[in-house]
């Protein structure tokens, strides 16, 4: 009998040591798949972090669906299954997504091989920045909820489109305020002319200019469809848009003249305000009033044709080289910038050396 139960416990514990070690290696598989799958490569030894990574991969998503115009969710799944110029969307997103990781490593350990570090105004700026995001995604969430409709709560919404906790997320805030602030510190170094300066703005005034047009209009289309009207309609708008002229050119004062006679519906809130940016030179039906609105100066007045109707207008202010220098310093400091980023990204030792299997993993 002696025999028989010592036969049974080493039997017993013979299971015991098998089930030990597949639990054993199942957690040293666990425990190495983590980490494998924990980081997507490496700039100068420094890992970029699958959160990191998943991070700078939304912010791409986001850039690339806003350049491809895409509205609504079908379009999006269309856009993502495409391919654009012979490369697969989404691995076109990774690539991107990658080498900016690749420039937010190099930039922080350039910061902190110049001692470069946060002080209290920066924790506090990046608590403020976090608390601003989350705030304006309640606010989404709630309109939704008002109409109806279902949506994410702002730290899940954060998580899918970033694909990083609020935690998570803080503490890449806490690395690109570092960056900042070696960019910033770079730029001390950089000079940039007077001449240089006006050149630039002289050059590109459609870029930094920003003109204030008070305008009338009398549609040529139904500004619901888009139709165009009949020809007598047509003769009909431009005939009250030549008798609007001639009250403005008699000194009638513009705004008043707007609230009575625009057909614009939301003049009672713009008062008949355009502002001419660089923004407004990329919208071809208003690119007529663009052309002649850059072309004049303060107090013109015309009749304007557009792809929406006749506007009668008059320059009300306009910027000059004064007001603007900065932006054009600004954009010339970020070009200078950029350059020399360029050149530290050529440099051997910031090569990247991918993780091939994390990357492989990570769906978009």
């Amino acid at each position: 009998m002696g025999e028989k139960i010592n036969k049974k416990e080493k039997t017993v514990i013979a299971i015991i040591s098998v089930l030990l070690v597949v639990v054993a290696l199942a957690a040293g598989c666990g425990v190495w798949y983590s980490y494998a799958t924990s980081y997507v490569g490496t700039v100068a030894g420094e890992k970029i972090t699958t959160k990191e990574f998943k991070y700078f991969l939304g912010y791409v998503k986001i850039q690339m669906e806003n350049d491809a115009q895409l509205q609504d969710q079908a379009s999006k799944e269309a856009f993502w299954d495409s391919k654009i110029e012979g490369v697969d969307a989404k691995e076109l997103a990774k690539q991107k997504a990658l080498d900016s990781c690749k420039e937010f490593k190099i930039q922080l350990l350039k910061a902190r091989e110049r001692g470069l570090f946060l002080n209290d105004k920066d924790m506090q700026e990046i608590e403020n920045s976090i608390t601003t995001l989350l705030n304006q995604m309640a606010q989404f969430d709630q309109a939704a909820k008002n109409t109806g409709v279902e949506v994410m709560s702002a730290e899940e919404m954060l998580k899918d489109t970033y694909g990083v906790t609020i935690q998570e997320y803080k503490e890449i805030l806490k690395d690109l305020r570092l960056v900042l602030k070696l960019v910033e510190d770079e730029q001390k170094n950089i000079t940039i002319t007077e001449e240089e300066l006006r050149n630039r703005y002289n050059e590109n005034k459609d870029v930094f200019d920003k003109i204030t047009v008070r305008h009338i209009i009398f549609y040529t289309i139904n500004p619901k469809t888009d139709v165009s009207l009949s020809e007598d309609a047509k003769k009909k708008a431009y005939e009250n848009a030549k008798k609007a002229l001639e009250r403005a050119n008699k000194g009638e004062d513009m705004e008043a003249l707007a609230l009575e006679l625009s057909e614009d519906s939301g003049v009672e809130g713009n008062k008949g305000i355009l502002e001419i940016n660089s923004l407004k030179v990329n919208e071809p039906k208003l690119s007529n009033l663009v052309k002649w609105a850059y072309e004049h100066k303060v107090g013109d007045t015309d009749i304007v044709e557009t792809g929406y109707g006749y506007h009668v207008v008059k320059i009300e202010k306009r910027t000059e080289y004064k007001d603007v220098v900065q932006n054009v310093k600004n954009v010339i400091l970020s070009e200078r910038y950029n350059q020399i980023l360029g050149q530290w990204k050529q440099e051997p030792q910031y090569d990247l050396k991918k993780n091939e299997f994390a990357l492989k993993r990570i769906k978009i």
